[in-house]
């Protein structure tokens, strides 16, 4: 996904969470756009969070202001955009998709 793209998602009004899937499997909730800085190859999240081995990450929300971590991605590596309801990461797996 480029920068323009990803952009565009974040600038949609009202604002809706949004689930960022990367190419290794992992993914990022993005409760607010202000937690997210595009370069132009990159982007960089501030965090709840960071653990080495976590696959899930999130934003802070209401609840947990703060940035306490952060992580920068290559734009390169950024492979979906899907809206989520914001209150939890969704249980579904990240594997590929089948068409039938």
């Amino acid at each position: 996904m480029d920068r323009t793209e990803l952009q565009d998602v974040f600038r949609k009004r009202p604002f809706v969470p949004i689930e960022i899937g990367l190419s290794d499997g992992r993914a990022i909730l993005v409760r607010h756009p202000d937690q997210v800085m595009l370069t132009r190859r990159n982007a960089v999240f501030g965090l709840t969070q960071v653990k080495n081995g976590r696959k899930r990450f999130r934003t802070p929300d209401n609840d947990d202001r703060y940035v306490k971590d952060w992580l920068m991605v290559d734009l390169l590596h950024v492979v979906s955009a899907e809206p989520v309801n914001g209150d939890d990461m969704p249980k579904r797996s990240r594997g590929p998709r089948r068409r039938q």
